[in-house]
């Protein structure tokens, strides 16, 4: 496909089969000095571009079959989360089941989260069971934690990624993006505000940004597609964007 070709020649693109499977690979020595944020566009896009099969099912809503007819909520991101055997459990639930209009039962899937073996935290490649809620925030949030960013005080919702960068000093309006006074970087989050409230609806993981054009790249959970979606040439300052989180190192 076109979209994929395009993703591998992004600027974040060089690591993307090391970081794809959910951090397949522990990070060494090597990364330490490497920004959170390249660390995170690499895992995002990995997301979208992996040929691993069970990370191929992640891009789909549904039972983890691979397919996307089902749309009803039910993904990967949120059941990492919701999982209770998760060192990073968020402390919440979701249903196994999806939205009201599609009530088809959620899948299981495999990934990589620590888990508890012989009284000690092992990182593993288990079963996933899928959890039904809105993902954007999800998948944002487990890029930022696979690419080694600080994710405290994030949560489920859209907006907790603005409350975020204006409690640690990382958030960046569309107008100082319109100045030239910031530049979106790769691993950044995107906040969208979609009805006009001034509040973040919905975010996406900037991939890749071109300072001339001004124009970002990003691969966001979520769309109006109802899958991961990698997007293209998106207007930095469009309206209905709000501004830019740049994550924290952990």
């Amino acid at each position: 496909m076109s979209a994929i070709r395009t993703a591998k020649t992004t600027a974040v693109a060089g690591a993307v089969l090391a970081m794809s499977l959910g951090s397949l690979m522990t990070a060494g020595p090597a990364h330490a000095a490497t920004a959170p944020g390249k660390l995170v566009a690499q895992q995002a896009l990995g997301q979208y571009t992996s040929s691993n099969a069970e990370v191929q099912k992640r891009k789909y809503e549904g039972d983890a079959k691979g397919g996307d007819s089902e749309r009803n909520n039910c993904n990967f991101y949120t059941g990492f989360w919701t999982a209770k055997a998760n060192l990073r459990w968020d402390r919440t639930s979701a249903p196994r089941k999806g939205t009201i209009t599609n009530r088809q039962a959620c899948g299981t899937s495999k990934g990589y989260m620590y888990i508890k073996v012989g009284g000690a935290w092992k990182k593993k490649w288990t079963d996933i069971k899928w959890t039904s809620r809105a993902w954007c925030a999800d998948f944002a949030k487990y890029a930022w934690y696979w690419g080694k960013a600080d994710i405290s005080g994030l949560n489920a919702a859209a907006d907790s990624f603005r409350a975020y960068g204006k409690a640690k000093h990382t958030w960046h309006t569309k107008a100082q993006v319109a100045s030239g006074r910031y530049r979106p970087k790769p691993g950044d989050v995107v906040s969208y505000d979609n009805n006009g409230d001034g509040r973040a609806d919905h975010v996406g993981v900037v991939t890749s940004y071109s300072s001339a054009r001004k124009v970002y790249h990003s691969v966001e959970g979520n769309t109006s597609l109802e899958r991961l979606t990698y997007k293209k040439s998106q207007p930095a300052t469009a309206g209905r964007v709000l501004g830019y989180t740049t994550p924290k190192a952990r």
